[in-house]
C-alpha cells in the first residue's frame, strides 16, 4: 500500500493514470490487510448491514473525495445523490448525535449495498464491528456495549493522501458529507 501511494506522490501532479493506479493499488492493499485482520479477529460485518453507513466519516482526503465523485458521476441518478449529500452536509452534527438520526448514506442502494464500494474512502473502509451487528443500531438495547474498533491505516498513509490532495489543490474534507457536497 505504502509503495503504491508513494509512486503516485512521485508522479506528475496531473498524471491521472498514476494517481488512480496508486490509489487503487493502495486501497486494495488496505482491503487485503483488513481481510487478514478478519482471519484473526472475526468481524460481524456483512453485506446489507448498513449500521456504519449511517455514520458520517471524518478525515476524508481530497483525493478520496475526488475519486468518489468520479464514481458518483457515473450514476444515472447522480444529481439526486449529490443533492442528498448537500442536504446531509447542511445538517451536520457530532458523531454520536448523527448515528442516532439514522440518516443513510446516499450511496446505499435498496439492498443496503454501497454503490461506490470500490471508490469508498479509507474512513469508510475502517469501520468494522466485532460484536453482533445488530448491536450497532442506536435503538438496540446493547448499543452501548458494541465494539467497533476503527482500523485506521498507518499515519504515513494518511500523510501521503493529504500530500497528494495538497499537490492537486484539494483540501481534507471535514467529513464525507461536506466533502461530497463541496
Amino acid at each position: 500500500m505504502l509503495h503504491a501511494l508513494q509512486d503516485a506522490l512521485r508522479a506528475a501532479p496531473d498524471d491521472e493514470a498514476a494517481l488512480e493506479r496508486g490509489l487503487s493499488e493502495g486501497l486494495a492493499a488496505y482491503d487485503a490487510y483488513l481481510a487478514l485482520v478478519v482471519t484473526a479477529h472475526p468481524m460481524s460485518c456483512r453485506v446489507g448491514c448498513t449500521a456504519c453507513c449511517h455514520d458520517n466519516p471524518r478525515g476524508v482526503t481530497g483525493v478520496e473525495i475526488e475519486r468518489l465523485r468520479r464514481s458518483v458521476d457515473t450514476f444515472p441518478d447522480r444529481a439526486r445523490v449529490k443533492s442528498a449529500f448537500a442536504r446531509l452536509a447542511a445538517q451536520r452534527a457530532d458523531a454520536e448525535a448523527w448515528r442516532r438520526r439514522q440518516e443513510p448514506c446516499p450511496l446505499l442502494d435498496g439492498d443496503g449495498r454501497c454503490r461506490a464500494y470500490a471508490a469508498r474512502p479509507l474512513a469508510c473502509r475502517a469501520f468494522v464491528a466485532v460484536t453482533p451487528a445488530e448491536w450497532c443500531d442506536p435503538s438496540s438495547p446493547r448499543y452501548a456495549d458494541r465494539v467497533n474498533p476503527h482500523l485506521d491505516p498507518p499515519r504515513v498513509i494518511l500523510q501521503i493522501l493529504q500530500a497528494l490532495s495538497a499537490r492537486r489543490g484539494l483540501s481534507v474534507a471535514t467529513d464525507l458529507h461536506t466533502g461530497m457536497a463541496g
